[in-house]
């Protein structure tokens, strides 16, 4: 990691004095032989080498010697002493002559500023300075004018004070940013590397060392390219560091390998550096751990690709329609279809939708406006348009299984089923998924069938009056074959005939009222039940035991439903008949209750009678069946109830037990509209 800035200082003013020895050492050496030279001393040439030696000795341990290298800034102070005596040596063999003065001055005001702290500067300088004015009065050299140098080296002692201020103050603003780019670079969320022109780390951050696994001491010096899979030179590793190497800023992904040979995804960005001349030492990468990522892209990628398969070979029709600018919310009802129609546009369907339409491509619907799609022959149409819109929009922007009446291709109107959803966003709807299904083939079965069972209703009910002619026709044959003849053997002969014949009569009008009852159109009015229930029982009293039957009648005269009144009477008649006809013949009794509830009316028959057998109660409803071997009914009544009352979207169910009679229920609700 970075070192810290009192590390950098210190090893950077070791540095300095050094140097500062070096430099000393050769200017008292060259300043000895000048002495020697000029003025023939042999004592200031052989003290100068004296000095000149002790600066030299003090650079060549200072790499040799751990003291010297632990207490060099203190040594090299007690040198700057000991030269500086020397000086004060040299001006007094000269008699402290003036010309001697300011360089020794000079000398001495400079040196102070080698010294960290005031506090040594100025000791130093009042130490040399006291030493040479002690000197100069001693032995006698002192001259007035000499007042102005020493007063000048005692007030350099205050210019070292603020020179030295400035210098501390300018150290602790880089001290501090440098401590606030340590703390941003140790604490980053992403990794942080240098390295030099030869891809070597030579800085690696913490976050760094977590993201590969590896501590910094087993990374330091190593080649960056061995922490990633580079089989070749094309590979995104290889090319970014090549950027860096030309001198031009990147940014790749790519897959690193951890110190555990897992590999993972980082995003680096790096740009190169330069020295003070402009060449290139190397460059700065950062690196995010992106793995989390690519999973999580890879996993959206799979699930669009399963998305996308699903769509596509969807066996319905699937579409996205955008509307621009989005339609908000809180617009009336009408005003949100009038959008829907004029901004709304296909943005994305499947291939299967195309070809519902009779396009061979998706492509060729995409950017279609929602209105084109609309069949619009009559006001009845642009009604239902507009009545499957409203839905759609009142329904909270969804609809379910809704017939709409669309154009494909070649303006062959097509049946669609629809399933609808819309997309709300900040208030506005901004788009709408819909799954449809062409239902066009199964409407026109639908129809034919329709008209198919309308031709069959209409045959059985003209034949079931045409067959009441013939029969009448033959009652009154017989009636007249009576009155002639008086043979009791022949008698009991059209005895036979008659009651086939009421059989066949009575089969025939269940046959018609079943034909009245799937016609499919129903006529509403407002029925009183009571006075219903009142009117059947009138009309069954020429059935045979009627008069001993125990009627308990619960039904309360204030009772009124909504409902035909033809279907209406088909249940009550046949039940009531029903009943009638299967309740106990010693003690017969017959419970009717009719309840008045929220969606209308529950009704409950009871008999006391032989009741159904458990083997065929699910039998009771079908067509033509007789639940006992004695019975004379055509095996039509509970059939006829079954479809009226499907018609009215009634219910119906039973208790029975053998020997203890049957209970029907039914509930039948108000209708709301005609069919």
């Amino acid at each position: 990691m970075f070192s810290d800035f009192e590390e950098k200082i210190k090893n950077k003013g070791l540095s300095n004095l050094r140097s500062l020895s070096v430099f000393t050492a050769m200017i008292v050496t060259a300043l000895g032989f000048v002495f020697e030279i000029t003025y023939l001393d042999i004592y200031i040439l052989w003290s100068g080498l004296g000095v000149s030696m002790l600066f030299t000795s003090n650079y060549y341990f200072s790499y040799r010697s751990r003291f010297y290298k632990t207490h060099f800034t203190n040594i090299t102070y007690a040198s700057v002493f000991v030269l500086h005596f020397w000086e004060v040596y040299v001006a007094y063999m000269r008699g402290f002559e003036l010309a001697f003065l300011p360089p020794v001055a000079l000398s001495i005001f400079i040196f102070s500023l080698v010294f960290g702290k005031f506090s040594k500067s100025l000791v130093f300088i009042f130490t040399v300075t006291t030493f040479m004015l002690v000197m100069m009065i001693t032995t006698h050299h002192w001259q007035t004018n000499y007042v102005i140098a020493i007063a000048t080296l005692y007030s350099g002692a205050l210019l070292a004070y603020f020179i030295l201020q400035r210098k501390n103050e300018y150290h602790l603003e880089i001290y501090n940013r440098d401590k606030k780019y340590i703390a941003l670079v140790e604490n980053m969320n992403s990794g942080l590397i240098y390295i030099d022109q030869d891809n070597h780390f030579i800085f690696v951050n913490d976050k760094f060392c977590k993201i590969t696994g590896f501590s910094s001491d087993e990374i330091l010096g190593k080649n960056i390219l061995d922490f990633f899979i580079t089989e070749n030179k094309d590979t995104p590793a290889v090319k970014f560091f090549q950027e860096l190497s030309d001198g031009i800023r990147a940014r790749h992904e790519c897959e690193m390998v951890r110190k555990n040979n897992d590999a993972i995804w980082v995003q680096m960005s790096g740009s190169p550096f330069y020295n003070d001349n402009g060449k290139r030492n190397g460059s700065m990468v950062v690196f995010a751990d992106i793995t989390d990522l690519k999973v999580t892209q890879e996993r959206l990628k799979k699930r669009e690709e399963g998305y996308r398969t699903f769509i596509d070979q969807s066996a319905v029709g699937i579409w996205r329609a955008e509307y621009k600018p989005p339609i908000p919310v809180n617009l009336p009802v009408q005003k949100q279809v009038d959008l829907l129609l004029n901004t709304g546009y296909i943005s994305e369907c499947n291939e299967f939708m195309a070809q519902m339409y009779g396009y061979h491509r998706s492509s060729e619907l995409i950017g279609r406006r929602i209105k084109d799609f609309y069949y619009v022959e009559n006001n009845f149409d642009e009604e239902k348009t507009n009545e499957f819109l409203s839905s759609y929009v009142k329904n909270s922007y969804r609809i379910s299984n809704a017939e709409s009446k669309e154009l494909d291709k070649d303006g062959n109107i097509r049946y669609i089923l629809n399933n609808n959803i819309g997309i709300i966003e900040e208030g506005c709807l901004v788009r709408t998924w819909g799954v449809q299904t062409d239902i066009t083939d199964r409407k026109r079965t639908e129809r034919e069938l329709s008209e198919t069972n309308q031709e069959l209703d209409t045959f059985f009910y003209k034949a079931s009056h045409d067959l009441k002619g013939p029969l009448a026709s033959v009652m009154g044959i017989v009636n007249l074959a009576r009155l002639e003849n008086q043979d009791q053997l022949i008698e009991k002969y059209f005895g036979m005939v008659e009651s086939s014949v009421k059989r066949l009569d009575e089969t025939l009008l269940d046959l018609i009222e079943l034909a009245r009852t799937r016609k499919g159109t129903s006529k509403l009015s407002v029925i009183n039940v009571k006075g219903l229930v009142d009117e059947i029982l009138n009309s069954l009293r020429h059935v045979s035991n009627f008069g001993k039957i125990n009627f308990e009648i619960k039904v309360d005269t204030a009772i009124e439903i909504t409902s035909d009144k033809v279907l209406m009477l088909s249940v009550f008649q046949n039940l009531i008949h029903n009943a009638i006809n299967y309740c106990n013949q010693q003690s017969p009794w017959i419970k009717i209750t009719v309840k008045e509830t929220e969606q209308g009316i529950d009704l409950e028959i009871a008999d006391n009678g032989k009741g159904i057998a458990e083997g065929v109660k699910s039998k009771v409803f079908e067509m033509f069946y007789r639940g006992h071997p004695d019975s004379s009914g055509s095996g039509l009544g509970l059939f006829i109830v079954k479809n009226a009352l499907e018609k009215m979207h009634g219910k119906i169910h039973f208790d029975s037990e053998s020997g203890k009679g049957t209970v029907f229920y039914v509930s039948i609700p108000n209708a709301l509209v005609e069919a």
